[in-house]
């Protein structure tokens, strides 16, 4: 098969064997996931590897102005850069470059194309490897939202460029997306250490030591239109609460809370800089910065969760985060997951997202945060449990 097909055949066989794996034999969360990022890494190395060779044919390399190979790398963000893709998940992408400069052109000098196109071309090329929907289906949805400024923003862009719009134009819920940022391909660049050159231009933006008061008013907006989001979903379509990602009290919820204390507070605490959900919990509440009962309590809720999210993601190989309505589908997530009943799995469901919840409601409810050691318009916060 060409590579397109095979990755597409690989992935419905990685997926036939998590369902087993996860719904008959009960692997663990972060087996599933790690599997799921594995997969989408591979495919994106492959995909990458592919489109490079046949373009340099027709273009030549890239060339930096010391007459060097420019890289591209590939970002993965959210769930991606996390190491906690779910089932059937979308990827969410940025493209950085290291410098700008033109192509080498093929055997004849013909061809050339400055980096940004040559790189724009990758995106295009990359994007149709593992996005397309072809008769074997697809590899991975990819969406490039999330790139500076957004979907009217060059597909691809230079890192001095990402570190002028970080400077300038980065807005308080960028912090969160790159706070799970990660590169995950080419491999040889991470091996090699070039990547370092990103970390050290995203670092200083996502993780700051100090915060105006401004921020938490943007930051309570995040918070409304989260719930505002979820509550327009279900208007009219009352089975669309029962969101477990999106609905008061989901996923989404358990991932704000952390990644908010993350990004406060990770300034002075080094060592919460870290990406998965699971991870960073443990260790705001190793900082003192989160009382136990409640981290191990928003641990349980995350891992239950994502378990029911990942099913109702088996049963249609569709992006949803809905529970189904009709009752076989419900009465077989509630078997997988060795509950007597539906009804069983729903209390469970409710105990979780209802204590969620208010903990969402008690970090970022509207209170004006903890201030010590206020000075000159600053701020450090604390979380208070």
């Amino acid at each position: 098969h060409d590579i397109g097909s095979a990755l597409r055949i690989i992935r419905a066989l990685v997926l036939e064997r998590l369902l087993c794996l996860d719904c008959d034999a009960g692997a663990a969360l972060e087996d599933i996931t790690r599997v799921m990022t594995d997969l989408a890494e591979f495919a994106l190395n492959r995909a990458l590897d592919e489109v490079l060779a046949k373009l340099d044919l027709v273009h030549g390399a890239p060339q930096t102005q010391q007459g060097k190979r420019a890289e591209l790398w590939v970002v993965g963000m959210g769930k991606l850069g996390a190491r906690e893709l779910n089932v059937s998940s979308d990827i969410d992408l940025i493209y950085v470059y290291d410098e700008d400069g033109d192509t080498a052109g093929d055997a004849l000098g013909r061809g050339c194309l400055s980096n940004h196109e040559y790189f724009a071309k990758v995106v295009r090329a990359v994007y149709a490897l593992v996005g397309d929907s072809t008769e074997y289906g697809f590899v991975f949805r990819v969406d490039l939202a999330l790139r500076p400024n957004g979907n009217s923003g060059p597909v691809a862009l230079s890192l001095d460029a990402l570190e002028e719009y970080l400077h300038v134009q980065g807005r308080e819920w960028e912090r969160f997306a790159w706070l799970k940022s990660r590169v995950v391909a080419p491999y040889d660049s991470i091996v090699s250490g070039a990547t370092e050159a990103l970390r050290k231009v995203v670092m200083p933006f996502v993780f700051r030591r100090y915060l105006d008061y401004s921020v938490f008013d943007s930051l309570r907006l995040l918070h409304r239109q989260i719930r505002d989001h979820a509550a327009k979903r279900s208007a009219g379509r009352p089975e669309r609460a029962n969101d477990v990602k999106l609905s008061r009290g989901g996923i989404r919820e358990i991932e704000f809370i952390v990644q908010l204390l993350q990004v406060v507070r990770a300034g002075q605490f080094p060592e919460l800089r870290t990406r998965p959900t699971l991870s960073a919990l443990a260790r705001l509440e190793k900082a003192g910065l989160m009382p136990p009962k409640t981290a191990q309590a928003l641990a349980q809720g995350y891992e239950f969760l994502r378990q029911v999210e990942h099913r109702i993601q088996y049963l249609d190989d569709k992006q949803t985060h809905v529970l189904p309505t009709q009752d076989t589908d419900l009465s077989w997530i509630a078997t997988t997951l060795g509950f007597a009943s539906v009804q069983h799995l729903l209390n469970q469901l409710d105990a979780h997202r209802e204590l969620v919840a208010q903990e969402f409601d008690k970090l970022l409810g509207g209170a004006e945060p903890e201030c010590k050691g206020c000075q000159g318009g600053k701020t450090q916060v604390t979380y208070v449990g």
